[in-house]
């Protein structure tokens, strides 16, 4: 690494064609950036060049003519400053506008004006050029940028220049990294005895010799062989650099502009992304479900664009899209878009993607605007908890939040723990690392008062509603651990109670009976008081009609559920004072003889195998009696 550069840089041209670009490059560095010979026979830029000035910055030489705007969309996407070139003899050309809205809209912020073929003009030109060039430029990241009058032809201005771009290399702050690697590919091609090799600008993470990584939306692994940069050999590369990997497991014809390599289990293809349009001002009226070009990264894919906000959104207005791409691709939160007209291609807006994995929406849904709107800030514990919010139904763990929002781990579990000491988040299980937002458990709680309440009016005789079915009647999917989370944050919050059996109520309710109900419940209480222990099944004493079925059933449900009657199994039911009885037989037996036979049970309360048998078996489940071969002995219910 020289003394000057410290860093690697990439930095793009822009401007008209025939500007002098390509010329410029080979002045800055001595390398003709135009690589192919139909580039060298018409003396026209068709397709990304590239040329080295130093040994730690890549200059990205990009076609001027209108025809290959995507090839310019491609290398300006990854660059850290621009050249932004305007010939002397020409001025503010077609294409000088496009490529000037382009970068404003990809928000590159730093570049420097060059004014090119000055040996072709007089300087009276020079100043209506350099007048056009101020009047374009006003108000924008270009509007006090150094301006160099160069000459390709007798080199006036190229040493100037050199140093000028030595200063703001070295005031360019380098590419933020997010520790995930990420590679958008701008060149693919074949090398004799190495094969495939990937081109392209890292934005985030390290790869080193003998990693997989994964070529997406194909999501193929490769291995990497060799990485080169500047055309030196090193065993790794990291954000910012330009690099030539040769990578294993892929033939070139598999691979193209606007493909992706990644580091494995982060990126997925997706065919619907959520972002912040604006459209140009000199953009036509834009309608919703219009069919555009994407230019995201490197590649373009055509696209539907959904308007969130509008039916029809105006030049010079923003909004929030989806788009609903017609073949997946793979891109980050933050990644800057252009979209241009599907033909003629015409660029007319662009922004920033909010969400790279969406689900199909549809428009004036004011809940997921502002979602959207809060991950615009591109805050890395807003989007996490933002991610947390959109999981009504299931607890994350940090391990699918970091995947979902590409951050690495250690990252998300430092924003976890700020998160959930301020209370935005709350641990559902600490053991499996599971996670669910504050927001979304005040929207569930309150669904589950409200269905209480709705049970209680219609169900006033009822003691509560069964636990599943009170789980059924929430969002579909809903997650075992967070619903009984949920009912133990409730019950520990006194706003909810349950019975051993299962049963959810209002904390304060209390059921409620009338006289007829009363006197059934009376009436069906003493028939199994009397019963003592060879009690009727409830469907035997509904077909002896001693009342209307509804109510003779409502009263039995009252019984149940207030523990008066017992069911103990196999459709047996006790009153609970006949259980008790049978109770202290049972442990006065076992106190004296040690062990029990059903045989013997059954004599002891004076009742056949069928009720005495399932009596026993619950009080096994009770813990009062344990079973061991053919016998019982006393349990710790039962007192020893």
């Amino acid at each position: 690494m020289s003394e000057v550069f410290k860093k690697h840089i990439v930095i793009g041209t822009a401007g008209h064609i025939d500007h002098g670009k390509s010329a410029l490059i080979k002045s800055l560095t001595g390398t003709d950036p135009d690589r192919l010979k139909e580039e060298k026979e018409r003396g026209m830029t068709t397709d990304l060049g590239f040329a080295f000035f130093g040994d730690d910055v890549t200059i990205i030489d990009v076609p001027g003519h209108e025809k290959f705007v995507r090839h310019m969309l491609a290398g300006a996407s990854t660059i850290d400053f621009v050249l932004f070139v305007v010939a002397a003899d020409d001025g503010v050309m077609p294409q000088t506008i496009e490529h000037f809205e382009i970068l404003k809209l990809l928000q590159i912020k730093r570049g420097i004006i060059v004014i090119t073929k000055i040996d072709l003009v007089d300087r009276k030109q020079i100043d209506i050029v350099m007048e056009d060039i101020k009047t374009l430029t006003a108000d924008s990241f270009l509007q006090d940028a150094p301006v160099v009058l160069v000459s390709n032809i007798t080199g006036e201005g190229i040493e100037k220049l050199k140093e000028l771009l030595k200063q703001m290399i070295n005031e360019t702050e380098p590419k933020k990294d997010k520790g995930i690697f990420r590679m958008p590919v701008d060149r693919c091609f074949t090398m004799k005895g190495f094969g495939t090799v990937i081109a392209g600008t890292v934005l985030s993470g390290r790869i080193k010799v003998g990693d997989t990584v994964e070529l997406l939306p194909q999501k193929k692994e490769l291995k990497i062989r060799g990485i080169e940069v500047h055309n030196k050999k090193v065993p790794e590369v990291g954000t910012g650099f330009r690099a030539a990997i040769n990578v294993a497991g892929v033939e070139k014809e598999e691979i193209e502009r606007g493909n992706v390599i990644a580091q494995p289990g982060f990126f997925e293809p997706s065919l619907f992304m959520n972002g912040s349009l604006y459209l140009l001002k000199s953009s036509p009226p834009l309608k919703s479900f219009s069919r555009i070009r994407l230019h995201l990264g490197t590649g373009e894919i055509f696209a539907r664009v959904v308007i969130l906000e509008k039916k029809i959104l105006e030049p010079g207005e923003k909004s929030m899209v989806q788009f609903r791409l017609e073949s997946p691709a793979v891109c980050d939160i933050g990644d800057r878009f252009v979209i241009r007209t599907y033909s003629p291609p015409v660029t007319i807006g662009g922004g920033v993607i909010l969400e790279p994995k969406a689900e199909k929406i549809k428009g004036f849904d004011e809940e997921i605007l502002q979602h959207l709107q809060r991950i615009e800030t591109q805050e890395p514990a807003v989007i996490v908890e933002e991610e947390l919010n959109r999981s009504l139904t299931l607890p994350l763990r940090v391990e699918e939040i970091a995947r979902d929002v590409n951050l690495p781990m250690d990252n998300v579990r430092s924003i976890i723990n700020e998160l959930v000491n301020k209370k935005v988040i709350l641990s559902v299980d600490e053991k499996r690392g599971l996670y669910y937002s504050t927001k979304n458990l005040t929207e569930l709680e309150n669904m589950i008062i409200e269905i209480l309440k709705n049970f209680h009016r219609d169900n006033p005789t009822l003691v509560g509603i069964p636990r599943l079915d009170l789980m059924n009647k929430l969002p579909k999917g809903i997650d075992h651990t967070l619903f009984n989370f949920i009912i133990n944050y409730l019950k520990e919050n006194s706003r909810i109670k349950t019975t051993e059996d299962g049963k959810v109520s209002l904390f304060d309710f209390k059921v409620r009976i009338d006289d007829e109900l009363n006197a059934m419940v009376k009436r069906i209480e003493r028939i199994y008081l009397d019963a003592g222990f060879q009690t009727p099944a409830m469907e035997s004493i509904i077909e002896q009609k001693i009342g209307p079925v509804d109510l003779v059933k409502k009263a039995f449900r009252y019984l149940l559920d207030n523990k008066t009657l017992i069911n103990v199994g196999e459709g047996v039911i006790f009153h609970k004072d006949r259980v008790e009885e049978a109770k202290n037989k049972l442990i006065n037996f076992l106190k004296e003889k040690k062990e029990i036979r059903v045989a013997e049970f059954r004599d002891l309360i004076n009742a056949s195998r069928k009720y005495a048998l399932p009596l026993l078996i619950y009080f096994d489940s009770k813990g009062i009696t344990i079973k061991r071969g053919e016998v019982r002995v006393m349990g710790t219910g039962g007192g020893v």
